[in-house]
């Protein structure tokens, strides 16, 4: 509108977060931080409606609606509920945690991610041969069959996954990876903050540190863990 101003962010102090979503080191990880940091916002790789899948006691469902219009989808989510299962976890417990340090310290949140329904509709328009690409991938072969879930997440071994699913799978990339960093990325901005902490899953971690460094406004970032 004519005459309107728009405040412009002067400068940010981004801490990101990287968690694995089954793992209880996470949890840890994301309750110190934000004690330590004591940031004026909490931003969460969650919808407002995972946000209440993953606040329901006893065991999480999917509507079987969304199931049948969206099979890929209802297929990872099931594959994610069996790691949590394995691993002794409830998946979410990493979220769970930031949202009571949120309370604790009386810290906005807010929920980056797009809505579960639209990353389904993004996951449907993955070609097939891609689908089953990523169902029978070696991606993992190239790393020893004891290596650990943290292991995993370190830096120069996650870089070299998101490297083979972006050469060997671009759309599926887009839909996990790139198109919901430039999405949360985005939604962080509109809230405008001068310090937050940002608990995403561990892929998002070097696609938001690239754009907050292309981005105009001045951005402070360090990762932790």
């Amino acid at each position: 509108m004519a005459g309107e101003q728009i405040q412009e962010i002067q400068e940010i102090s981004l801490t990101l977060v990287p968690v694995a979503h089954i793992s209880k080191q996470s949890a840890v990880l994301v309750r110190e931080t934000i004690e330590l940091e004591k940031p004026q916002l909490i931003g969460l790789e969650l919808c407002r409606e995972r946000l209440e899948g993953i606040a329901k006691k006893g065991p999480r469902t999917m509507d079987l609606g969304m199931m049948l219009m969206h099979p890929t989808s209802a297929v990872l989510f099931v594959a994610q509920q069996l790691l949590g299962k394995w691993w002794n976890i409830k998946p979410g417990t990493e979220m769970i945690e930031a949202l009571r340090a949120a309370g604790d310290t009386q810290t906005p949140v807010a929920l980056l991610d797009k809505p579960v329904r639209a990353i389904s509709r993004d996951i449907e328009r993955i070609p097939l041969r891609e689908k089953f690409g990523l169902v029978f991938s070696g991606g993992f072969n190239q790393f020893p069959k004891k290596t650990t879930l943290r292991e995993l997440m370190k830096p120069e071994n996650l870089n070299v996954l998101l490297a083979k699913l972006k050469q060997d799978f671009p759309v599926s990339y887009d839909v996990f990876v790139e198109s919901r960093n430039k999405y949360m990325f985005r939604k962080l901005l509109f809230h405008k903050p001068k310090s937050a902490v940002v608990v995403v899953g561990a892929a998002h971690i070097p696609g938001l540190m690239e754009l907050a460094n292309e981005s105009k406004e001045k951005i402070n970032v360090k990762v932790v863990g």
